[in-house]
């Protein structure tokens, strides 16, 4: 990567920055790895092991996550339970960047293999393997299980990918047994922390319509992975990733960088005109570039991400010149310039002859994945990148960064390891039928996206990734914001009602992951707002961000209270901890305190009726005003009542 960087940087006459040069330097804001035979401990988590196969105890600042240590259950050919007999584990190599266990258990019948390769960012590549034991006098082992005991008040909240964009049903509240097919990724926990097992393949599990399981009780909730149910003799391997999250410090840059999306270039610029039409849509309707551009600065905008047209050819980033003058414009005004990467490759790029076969994305049908047309016209096609092309897309977008001095780059769909069964890069796999399956290649997209971190970060830029029904920290690690919600477009349920408070605080606060998140919103009139959104996101410290030049005035009045209040630096109380008591049922609040004085958010998430919300304050509180009027609400045997239609809230200072 260096060697990359090197000729990257000559070629604009930039120096090699030392972070770059420093070899084997775990990047920021993570610490070097620490460990011993019976632990690994990363930024804000510790892993121990013990006499067991698997971890017997995960933390996550400072919490337990864990009911009881991990296990492999097992059963014989005749229905006998396993008994393990021995077992051990060692540290075998450890360095700044990670720590490899190996751990093993043995039973009269079954030997088991492991080794837990931790990196710094607390992801765990397990490498588990079954065999016979030289003990088992003809038995044979016919299941296993792994199963992993979380403490029932953390494991609450769940999301798991792939999720269908038709309907919401990948994300919410631990009610009650819950059981699917093969499952890529399932994240277990609560507003501040989790666990996340993830998988590439579904090849080496058990071929069960219930292979993964989550089984709540009132002294563990359970989550399970059947990774066999068939008899075997010969060894037997399961790969798979584990990580506890949150999986970095809270950096706060949701409330101190108000990203703007501009989803289409403009016409008519008043600058010098682009010499192609490409870098001239829509972003600037009025023709006048430098008004929008200078409104949007006063209107509070730190960050402009240009959608894909900012480019003749989809996800390719070689420009024309002709956009530097849009980056410098942006730049003059001390606005940040983030630009479109995603998951495509186009027919007119110079790469598709040569790669497209082996590097596009095959869907288990057999055929390529294909979306939009776009100018000039071409049709854009879903890349895989678990192959060369990563590489040479690096390549590009590293160039692209430097040529025009962009501020980092705004991914769509980039992070997520999309399924794919394309054979010739090595993704898929087929059954004993012949059936083809797809692969889902985190680790070849992890790679890519570190080294992309890396480059970014190092040079103080932003990574920000659209993932809209995806979470897993593997790839979200490596990105400083994400932008979540499409999917609810996509739905065909109402987006008042499917969208509950669980659903929300399992996906899209961020905090408990250890990634800013704001909320992606398309406005539907008469249905779904921006006002709508914020009265759900604000009561999570949560901001709506706006979508095109002039649209961040209508979520300028929102800014405004939030900077005057000063509750980018407040503590920030959230309604589930109650801090304010609030009837009727449908009307919750949120508070920021700083300086002894409360902002308070007070929200009717009914989807269809007003109330006459009640609000009790803290003993002593005389004055309350209301911000959206600038009025003093009376204060009546220590409470207030605030008038809220559906899906509204109102902002009050005491």
């Amino acid at each position: 990567m260096v060697r990359e960087l090197i000729c990257i940087l000559a070629l604009s006459g930039a120096i090699l920055s030392s972070a770059d040069a420093s070899a084997g330097a775990v990047p920021r804001p993570w610490t070097p790895v620490k460990a011993d035979d019976s632990r690994v401990s990363v930024w804000g988590r510790d892993y121990s092991f013990s006499s067991n196969g698997m971890p017997v105890s995960v933390r996550a600042l400072g919490r337990e996550l864990l009911a009881g240590p991990m296990r492999i259950v097992c059963r014989t050919d005749g229905g006998d339970a396993v008994t393990w007999k021995k077992g051990g584990c060692w540290l075998q190599e450890a360095d700044t960047e990670s720590a490899t266990h190996c751990l093993w258990q043995e039973s009269d019948v079954i030997a088991l293999n492991g080794v837990v390769r931790t990196e710094f960012d607390g992801m765990s590549k397990v490498t588990l393997t079954a065999m016979t034991a030289p003990s088992a006098k003809g038995k044979k082992c016919s299941s296993v299980w792994l199963e992993i005991p979380m403490r029932p008040e953390i494991a609450k909240l769940y999301v798991f990918s792939p999720a269908s964009w038709e309907k919401l049903n990948n994300v919410g509240g631990v009610k009650g047994p819950m059981s699917w097919p093969f499952r890529c990724a399932v994240w277990l926990g609560d507003e501040k922390a989790g666990l996340c097992w993830f998988c590439e393949s579904d090849e080496k599990l058990a071929q069960v319509t219930n292979v993964v399981e989550v089984l709540p009780g009132t002294k563990e909730t359970v989550f399970r992975v059947r990774l066999a149910e068939e008899a075997f003799i010969s060894p037997r391997t399961w790969v798979f990733g584990l990580q506890a999250t949150p999986v970095k410090p809270w950096s706060g840059l949701r409330a101190k960088n108000r990203v703007m999306h501009s989803p289409r270039m403009g016409i008519g610029i008043t600058i010098k005109r682009p010499e192609r039409w490409w870098t001239a849509q829509r972003a600037f309707p009025n023709g006048n570039m430098e008004s929008l551009m200078d409104a949007a600065k006063a209107n509070g905008v730190s960050t402009v991400a240009f959608h894909e047209d900012w480019i003749p050819i989809q996800n390719n980033p070689a420009c024309r010149g002709d956009f530097k003058a849009i980056v410098d414009a942006c730049h003059a005004r001390g606005l940040k310039a983030l630009v479109y990467q995603g998951y495509e490759l186009s027919p007119i790029d110079p790469l598709w002859g040569d790669l497209h076969e082996k590097c596009l994305g095959v869907e288990e049908s057999g055929r390529y994945v294909g979306y939009w047309y776009r100018q000039p016209a071409q049709r854009d096609y879903r890349v895989c990148y678990a192959n060369e092309f990563a590489g040479k897309w690096l390549e590009r977008a590293k160039a692209a960064y430097v040529k025009l001095g962009l501020d980092g780059f705004y991914l769509d769909g980039t992070i997520m390891p999309r399924a794919c069964a394309n054979g010739k890069h090595g993704c898929g796999w087929r059954d004993a039928k012949g059936k083809l399956h797809a692969t889902y290649p985190f680790f070849a997209v992890r790679k890519m996206m570190r080294e992309l971190y890396e480059f970014v970060d190092a040079r103080g830029g932003t990574i920000d990734a659209h993932q809209s029904g995806y979470i897993c920290p593997a790839t979200l690690a490596f990105v400083h914001s994400y932008w979540d919600g499409e999917q609810l477009a996509c739905s065909k349920q109402d987006i008042k009602r499917a969208l509950n408070l669980e659903a929300f605080r399992a996906e899209f606060m961020g905090v408990n992951h250890g990634v800013p998140c704001e909320f992606l919103c398309y406005e539907v009139p008469g249905k779904w707002s921006y006002d709508d959104a914020m009265a759900l996101t604000l009561l999570h410290n949560v901001l709506v961000r706006p979508c095109g030049f002039g649209s961040e005035a209508r979520l300028k009045p929102y800014w405004d209270k939030l900077d005057a209040f000063g509750a980018a630096d407040a503590e920030w109380i959230p309604y589930w901890e109650n801090p304010l008591q609030t009837s009727p049922a449908s009307v919750k609040a949120s508070i920021y305190r700083r300086n002894g004085k409360h902002l308070a958010v007070v929200s009717n998430i009914s989807p269809d009726a007003s109330v006459m919300a009640e609000v009790k304050l803290p003993a002593g509180v005389r004055k309350v005003v209301d911000l959206s009027s600038g009025r003093d609400l009376p204060v009546r045997d220590g409470k207030v009542l605030v008038e809220l239609a559906p899906f509204r809230l109102k902002m009050l200072e005491f």
